[in-house]
């Protein structure tokens, strides 16, 4: 039989006026359970990964992606920054190594105003503070800071503590770092004027590498750490490097949500099976509705495979509109969340402002796709029923 004529055919029993009230409202309640169970699956991974990718994305913009120290928190020098620079330029991947100092301080800008702050001094060509740390302290750009270290405290012959690091500084710049932690305590000033109120020459507390676009960290940084390895512990030097991807020190921030992301996932499914078993009940009812039709067709020559073909296709017909449906609300939805209504968070909680929704189409092109398959396999029971009545049977008391 043509499959034009089976379309039809399928069409007509899914969307025939002459289906009973009763059918064609279980039809409809089939199509938005499909539609609202693809929908909710889509959502929570758009902004469920749309929150971790924030994060990740918060702390490597901030952040070298290799981290190089020393085991047991020792300190560094230049002589090992050129060592590893030179153990760095062959591995493929890695662009460049630079060294990094970063202390706690204490930070005071307008009269009356001190915070804490966590200096890092690197390759930077000025001085650059946190947006929310600005505001505390209430300076811009352009305004002077002055910068105390622990690391110059003395005591007196008479008992007193005296602090004479404290290094007055023009703030070149104000920057949103991405996260509210870094926000609210970051100072990235020169390696050399970190040194200055550290009292630190030549010191670095570690070292960052960073790689070419399109490379893995985690490969590329186990390629360095058994370079380092191999070059210390096998040269017979009393200390050794190591080297990590800068994301592992929060592995268990992103374990955590990994598995709240599944355990959502798969609670938000059962309402996709709730709406599959309402599909079968639909596909059901109109198969009943229209086994009169199917035992003429049968008498009249269709094959056992073109009652399949037809119950397959009003599966598809009632799945795939309910699924398609819920894939353009998704997208929809959060694209109107993200312009319109965003979702404010508490930045000293969540790290950020704004939990934002990136859809997944990978993952929605999967989700439509595995809803449809589902709804084909439930759609081949009214066609087992069907068969296993002869037209004459189907046709006796109609």
């Amino acid at each position: 039989m043509k499959q034009k004529l089976l379309w039809a055919l399928a069409r007509r029993h899914v969307w025939s006026d002459a289906n009973s009230t009763v059918v064609r409202m279980v039809s409809a309640l089939s199509i938005a359970g499909v539609a609202i169970g693809v929908a909710a699956l889509v959502i929570l991974q758009a902004f469920m990964g749309g929150f971790t990718e924030a994060v990740a994305t918060g702390l490597t913009a901030m952040n070298p992606p290799l981290h190089i120290y020393l085991p047991g928190g020792g300190h560094m020098d230049d002589f090992d920054l050129g060592a590893v620079q030179s153990i760095a330029s062959e591995i493929p991947g890695i662009t460049r190594v630079e060294g990094v100092l970063e202390k706690p301080a204490v930070v005071s800008g307008a009269p009356g105003t001190v915070s804490g702050a966590m200096v890092r001094g690197g390759n930077n060509a000025g001085l650059t503070i946190g947006m929310d740390l600005a505001r505390e302290l209430g300076v811009t750009a352009g305004d002077e800071i002055r910068i105390a270290s622990t690391a110059g405290v003395e005591i007196s012959g008479m008992g007193r503590v005296l602090v004479d690091t404290i290094v007055a500084l023009a703030v070149d710049s104000v920057a949103d770092f991405g996260l509210e932690e870094y926000n609210s305590s970051l100072v990235i000033l020169p390696l050399n004027t970190a040194r200055d109120i550290f009292r630190a020459h030549g010191e670095l507390t570690s070292l960052g590498a960073f790689v070419e676009k399109g490379t893995d960290p985690v490969e590329a940084s186990e390629l360095l750490n058994s370079a380092l390895y191999r070059e210390y512990a096998g040269g017979g030097w009393p200390v050794y490097m190591s080297c990590i991807p800068f994301l592992a020190f929060h592995g268990n921030l992103f374990k955590a949500l990994g598995l709240e992301r599944a355990a959502m996932t798969i609670v938000l499914a059962l309402i996709t099976v709730v709406a599959l078993l309402n599909l079968s009940s639909a596909l059901t009812m109109i198969a009943m509705e229209h086994r009169r039709d199917i035992g003429v067709m049968r008498a009249m020559g269709l094959p056992p495979s073109g009652v399949f073909r037809i119950s397959i296709l009003r599966g598809f017909l009632l799945g795939g509109s309910g699924a398609v449906t819920g894939l353009a609300f998704s997208w929809i939805s959060i694209f109107t969340i993200n312009r319109y209504f965003p979702i404010k968070l508490d930045g000293t909680v969540y790290w950020i402002d704004v939990l934002p929704g990136v859809f997944p189409v990978t993952t929605a092109l999967v989700v439509t796709l595995l809803t449809i398959l589902v709804c084909l396999a439930v759609s081949t029971f009214p066609a087992f029923s069907a068969l296993s009545r002869s037209p004459s049977e189907a046709l006796r008391y109609e």
